[in-house]
């Protein structure tokens, strides 16, 4: 029984000390960033649904891709605001990443 205790005491402190270490508190504008991150791999997600769907049945996907493309602007439009408002150079990295990603997924679909 002690060496259950024992054991369970060690896991703890290992948990304990590895948050304490490697997960750093994110900033807000980092939540923001993530945020708008999974929005726009979710949306494309739903456009690669979408495609598959059409090659499988042959179903109309103009309305999905409309509805992709205009979320995607929506979310280029709130990176653009963030931008705006970060000064941390490695996340402004992320923010120009990301935007330039969005603009190549717009340009291939008008």
């Amino acid at each position: 029984m002690k060496k259950i205790l024992g054991l369970a005491v060690i896991i703890a402190i290992g948990y304990l000390g590895y948050n304490h270490f490697f997960n750093k508190p994110i900033s807000p504008d980092e939540s923001d960033f993530r945020r708008i991150e999974d929005a726009y791999d979710f949306a494309l997600s739903r456009y690669g649904q979408s495609n598959r769907m059409f090659a499988v049945s042959g179903m109309d996907i103009t309305a999905d891709i409309q509805d992709v493309a205009n979320t995607v602007e929506r979310l280029k439009k709130e990176l653009a605001d963030l931008k705006g408002r970060v000064a941390d150079d490695e996340l402004l990295q992320k923010i120009a990443g990301l935007e330039s990603k969005m603009d190549k997924f717009l340009s291939d679909k008008r």
